[in-house]
């Protein structure tokens, strides 16, 4: 961990910040890339992971079906700040989702940051009867056995959390109806 921050505007630093450990998606001109967001704000958020992108770059970090729209502030290491555009709900970004889908995912992106064997894929779910909430668990299912794939977590982040929010909204509508 960082022991200082470099010194940049202290207003972009303002507000309460929320200690985690998240797996999101940086995405940017040429590529997106696997991060773990350390902490967040309403303004900004500390990202960790390999490769980050040079200060000034514009990024959007993305979790799941959330968005915020931001620049690199700084840049130190494997460690990078994103101010971001405008204020967002950073409780939103810290809500546990109510599934184990997110968790293995967020395992799973931990787990491309560290040498590991590739875990071996469980085979196809029987064919449940179709209903949204049926499909919605064959889907969450399929995400954790793509997401037990450090090469695919690696290669396709984005689209298995893509996966993991289509899963989300099923599942919500099948609860709630469209």
């Amino acid at each position: 961990m960082l022991n200082t921050l470099p010194a940049h505007d202290a207003e972009s630093r303002a507000g309460h910040r929320s200690n985690v450990f998240l797996a999101a998606t940086l995405v940017m001109a040429g590529g997106s890339l696997a991060v773990r967001v350390r902490n967040i704000s309403a303004r900004g958020a500390l990202l960790e992971g390999p490769q980050l992108p040079p200060v000034g770059t514009v990024v959007d970090l993305t979790r799941g079906s959330l968005v915020a729209h931001g620049t690199i502030a700084w840049h130190s290491g494997d460690h990078c700040g994103v101010e971001f555009d405008a204020d967002i709900d950073a409780e939103c970004w810290t809500r546990r989702v109510g599934h184990k889908g997110q968790d293995r995912v967020d395992q799973m992106v931990a787990q491309v940051q560290r040498p590991a064997a590739a875990a071996a894929v469980s085979p196809v779910p029987a064919a449940r009867a179709d209903s949204l909430a049926a499909i919605s668990a064959d889907l969450v299912e399929t995400c954790e056995r793509l997401a037990a794939r450090p090469d695919l977590v690696n290669a396709c982040a984005t689209e298995l959390q893509a996966l993991d929010a289509i899963a989300q909204r099923l599942r919500n509508i099948a609860q709630t109806g469209p």
